[in-house]
């Protein structure tokens, strides 16, 4: 009997349009660039801008975003270190908030206009969490914009990647998932758009999962669907 839902975030109820991100990069180098210059530091906006490129190609790789890729203060270190600067703390807290505000300068999008009222729905009959990686934005900037896009209200629990230091697909952050809700892990369904990370993910701990998004070449025992107001009637399935 399925209990509880978890959402993930990223392109399944937010997206960005092609671009955005490395839009959001430049705006970020141009950030760092000014900063460091009323600090008397002369850098490359280009060259900080390929930096912040470099950490989303490092960041296609799950193994790689274990390590410094993901906490926002790393990134800033490796950064400024790519541009002979010495990432001291001071510099990298100077950094900071612009770096992170970055995406307040070019938000995303809701993936369905009317997920507010969808999932204000699914909150009336099951707890809600957010079990999300997160990138150059971290968790508590993004609550902010969940705000701005009305979407984070239905939401009990919210598991960031970059606050709990794990990652999806590992095991650790959903263990900390059921732990958060107080369920057995089968009591939980996870919904998210990659069949690796979330669906799979998911099941491997022992959770429910449902894809979101169907997708070519996947197990015909996948269960997926196209839009939120399909889940409540696939859970209803589920506990038959």
């Amino acid at each position: 009997m399925i209990r509880a839902i978890s959402l993930d975030l990223w392109k399944t109820l937010i997206l960005d349009h092609d671009q955005d991100e490395a839009l959001r990069d430049r705006i970020r180098a141009r950030a760092i660039r000014e900063v460091l210059g009323e600090h008397r530091i002369i850098v490359s906006e280009d060259g900080l801008y390929e930096s912040l490129r470099h950490i989303d190609v490092l960041r296609t790789d799950v193994r790689e975003m274990r390590d410094w890729t993901l906490t926002t203060s790393s990134q800033i270190g490796f950064v400024l270190t790519q541009a002979s600067v010495y990432p001291s703390r001071d510099l990298v807290d100077a950094v900071l908030p612009r770096y992170e505000a970055a995406i307040f300068q070019l938000m995303p999008t809701l993936v369905e206009l009317d997920a507010p009222q969808l999932l204000a729905d699914l909150a009336r009959h099951y707890p809600l969490s957010m079990t999300s990686n997160t990138g150059k934005t971290p968790g508590y900037v993004l609550l902010k914009a969940l705000d701005m896009l009305s979407i984070r209200m239905p939401f009990t629990h919210f598991i960031f990647s970059d606050e709990v230091r794990y990652l999806k697909p590992d095991r650790d952050i959903w263990e900390l998932l059921v732990d958060t809700n107080e369920l057995k892990p089968e009591e939980i369904v996870h919904v998210g758009d990659s069949y690796r990370m979330d669906y799979e993910g998911a099941r491997a701990a022992g959770l429910q999962a449902i894809l979101f998004g169907c997708q070519e070449s996947l197990p015909t025992e996948t269960l997926a669907i196209d839009s939120l107001s399909e889940l409540a009637a696939t859970i209803e399935e589920m506990n038959r």
